[in-house]
């Protein structure tokens, strides 16, 4: 029969135990996270790429958003 005091030590050493791979596997996500997020996504592309957001107030007086999404929907992109 254990004693008390085993009892606590083998309960502790189960919470640090529990505690460390929660940290590990917490930094291994971060880590994935990390390789799976782009360096820089508003930077400018390269190539034949080119954006297609307009930076601004987005509030074309002239433009309504019906034409906007016509005109979407034409473009076919």
């Amino acid at each position: 029969m254990k004693g008390p005091l085993e009892r606590w030590w083998e309960r502790l050493q189960f919470t640090l135990l529990f505690l460390a791979l929660a940290v590990v596997v917490h930094g291994l996500f971060g880590w994935f996270h990390g390789w799976l997020d782009p360096n820089d996504p508003y930077k400018v592309p390269e190539g034949r790429a080119f954006k297609v957001f307009k930076t601004g107030e987005g509030s074309d007086p002239d433009v309504s958003p019906g034409d906007r999404l016509r005109l979407f929907f034409w473009m076919g992109e």
